[in-house]
């Protein structure tokens, strides 16, 4: 009300001591009284009291209470006290259809939904925000200002974005923690209530069809009830037994990831968050081998490998989140301790779209490294955003004494034999579950060869210190997610009550995605996607406006034609129709046939534009496991979702400009 304004208005400006109270929290956002005693108070609360109203009662309240009947289960246990007390009064209360909330809204507004505010972040000051959090006793407070790990079920942090945005968006408590223990790429965007990918932490409706597997993917309904089993296992402990029992969790994923993958005794794994912050685990490993000595890293596959990948690969931030952070300040640039590392990067391609020769530069690199007295860390990419693979995989020559090579296999489209190949010459290898076994962005592994394993677990955790800060890799993992050869580097990244639980929730669904799939040997799936890619690229070419350009395994890269047939599509424009392929557009082109509107009304999710040429960007069609077992279990069902994908791309190519034009 306005005497609220008045009395702000009199502490506005220093006092005659020169004193003042800081704007933002003069002028923080009122809160109403179930708001203002602490947002992890209130959710607790409504979690508590619906477990005690069963859904058989909810579905009958407008049978027991006809007269302003609870729309919430919340709402049904305050009024089940109330008739307990003053049964057959509920005519004398009356709805509150005046007054306001928190920052002057209306008591009817879209900034509340029944159980409170929409968005709590209006509830908490800047001052708030910028505050250190400590996540562990043997943890320093972050230089950074960062915000307290939100990756823990029974203390909610409300203030944290990606839960409070996907839940502000719709979305239920399991389906936000997917969101969440990430970057910027799993934020959900409010107003369209999707990620940059434009999909959901949710299945797609079983009419769409999916094949961008190559880019990010939505869970399959495998893999969500499968996270879902896990969060409803875990949701309910306490902060010590969650902590506890998180890192059984990650003991355990670790060993069904060893078993499916056949590895050999020895063979260890890191559990860490993309594949993009996989790279920051190189760089610790090499010094943790070598000690304080010069370090480059050369990576290859520009621009077909994650962005992340590069600023990573020396120690950079690549993204405006850090997992177990949250928001970082914008002057982040480098990791804490990973300042000093080099590195080289080896395009994709040529202007012209040829293929580049990265193995030979990167023998050239090692040469030049090694002159110099560099320890060089060599990258090989098995299977870019195109799938293109480099000639040669490197190997860590002489066990990982004079180089450290590394095996960029995050798409995961490769064999056991390609795998245990790579291993055997001492390859630390980048794994996700995220892009071929479709588990919802982002989960990743790093795979150390029992060599490598060996001198991690017989030398001291790599320096400086500050390496395993929060404003270093203890942003990134916590001591949970690490195998048994680095114990030495668990007491540094040790967080009490702040595992990682989106990134569980996203290995579990992924780890479902592998085990459906193991049965069925590598010589029938090698065999189903190359008659699938074959098949697909019949499709593309029977249609004028589209071209197959580069078929690599299990992904299709297609240039699109510009309307008229006048050159290709770029990577601006085709961004565009990324978007409409993910939407029913048929009503915005009234001078499409009815066969043409049928396949523009039809939501078909593909993978990203890559930019691979001066003269063309391309769109990707990509099989995951779950079209895979589906190609295995109905040929002709799941070519038919093929071609209306296809036809739809050849639709939207001819109608591009009117399209354009819609301003969708």
């Amino acid at each position: 009300g306005r005497e609220k304004t008045l009395l702000r208005e009199l502490f506005e400006g220093p006092n005659e001591n020169g004193h003042s109270i800081p704007r933002p929290v003069l002028w923080r956002a009122k809160a109403m009284q179930c708001e203002g005693v602490g947002q992890d108070w209130v959710s607790i609360l409504q979690e508590r009291v619906s477990s005690l109203v069963s859904d058989a009662e909810m579905a009958e309240a407008h049978i027991t209470y006809p007269i302003n009947t609870p729309h919430t289960k919340e709402e049904l246990y305050y009024r089940k006290i109330y008739d307990e007390n003053f049964h057959g009064l509920e005519h004398v209360v009356k709805l509150w259809e005046g007054g306001g909330r928190a920052m002057g809204a209306a008591w009817k507004s879209d900034m509340y939904t029944r159980e409170g505010l929409r968005d709590v972040n209006l509830l908490s000051h800047s001052l708030q925000q910028a505050r250190a959090f400590s996540t562990s006793s043997n943890q320093s407070s972050s230089s950074t200002g960062s915000k307290r790990s939100f990756s823990t079920v029974p203390v909610q942090h409300f203030e944290d974005e990606p839960y409070s945005t996907a839940r502000a968006s719709g979305y239920d408590e399991y389906e936000a923690w997917l969101t969440c223990g990430g970057d910027d790429r799993s934020l959900i965007n409010e107003s369209t209530c999707t990620n940059k990918y434009h999909i959901r932490p949710q299945p797609v409706d079983p009419t769409s069809v999916f094949r961008g597997s190559c880019t990010g993917n939505p869970p399959t309904q495998r893999g969500y009830d499968a996270g879902k089993k896990l969060f409803q296992r875990l949701s309910h402990l306490s902060d010590e037994k969650l902590d506890a029992e998180l890192g059984k969790v990650f003991e355990e994923q670790r060993e069904r990831l060893s078993k499916l993958l056949q590895l050999e005794e020895g063979t260890e794994v890191i559990i860490c968050p993309s594949g993009s912050d996989a790279e920051y685990l190189p760089l610790a490993i090499a010094r943790a081998i070598k000690g304080n000595v010069h370090i480059a890293n050369g990576v290859t596959q520009l621009r077909e490998i994650g962005a992340g990948s590069a600023p990573a690969a020396v120690g950079k931030y690549f993204s405006s989140h850090a997992p177990l952070v949250g928001r970082l300040p914008d002057e982040a640039e480098y990791l804490s301790g990973f300042e000093g590392f080099d590195g080289t990067t080896i395009t994709a391609r040529e202007k012209s779209g040829e293929v580049v020769n990265a193995a030979e530069k990167m023998a050239e690199f090692v040469t030049s490294s090694l002159e110099q007295g560099t320890y060089p860390i060599v990258h090989g990419v098995f299977g870019g955003k195109t799938g293109i693979r480099d000639v040669q995989m490197p190997g860590s020559l002489d066990g990982g004494e004079t180089s450290l090579g590394v095996v960029d296999a995050c798409q995961g489209r490769f064999s056991l034999d390609e795998l245990h190949g790579w291993l055997k010459q001492d390859s630390v290898v980048l794994f996700t579950a995220s892009k071929f076994y479709q588990a919802p962005p982002f989960c990743g592994a790093v795979i150390i060869p029992p060599s490598i394993a060996a001198k991690l677990r017989n030398s001291p955790a790599p320096g400086p210190k500050e390496m395993f800060s929060i404003d270093g890799l203890g942003g990134f993992l916590s001591d949970k997610e690490l195998p048994e050869c680095m114990e030495n580097w668990k007491p540094l990244l040790r967080k009490n009550s702040s595992a990682n639980l989106g990134l569980a929730l996203r290995w579990e669904a992924g780890l479902a995605g592998m085990e459906a799939l193991s049965s069925i040997p590598d010589e029938r799936r090698t065999e189903a996607v190359q008659e699938w890619a074959g098949a697909v690229s019949d499709m593309v070419q029977n249609e004028v406006e589209l071209d197959a350009w580069c078929v690599e395994r299990s992904i299709v890269s297609i240039r699109v034609a510009k309307q008229g047939g006048e050159g290709w599509l770029n990577m601006s424009e085709l961004r565009d129709l990324y978007r409409w392929m993910s939407m029913d557009v048929s009503s915005l082109v009234t001078e499409a046939s009815a066969e043409e509107k049928e396949s523009l009304s039809k939501p078909a999710y593909i993978g990203q534009p890559v930019d691979v040429a001066e003269s063309h960007a391309i769109v990707r069609i990509a099989l995951g496991v779950d079209s895979l077992l589906s190609y295995f279990d109905n040929k002709v069902g799941t070519l038919e979702e093929d071609k209306a994908t296809v036809q739809k791309l050849a639709a939207i190519a001819k109608h591009f400009n009117t399209l354009k034009k819609s301003g969708m």
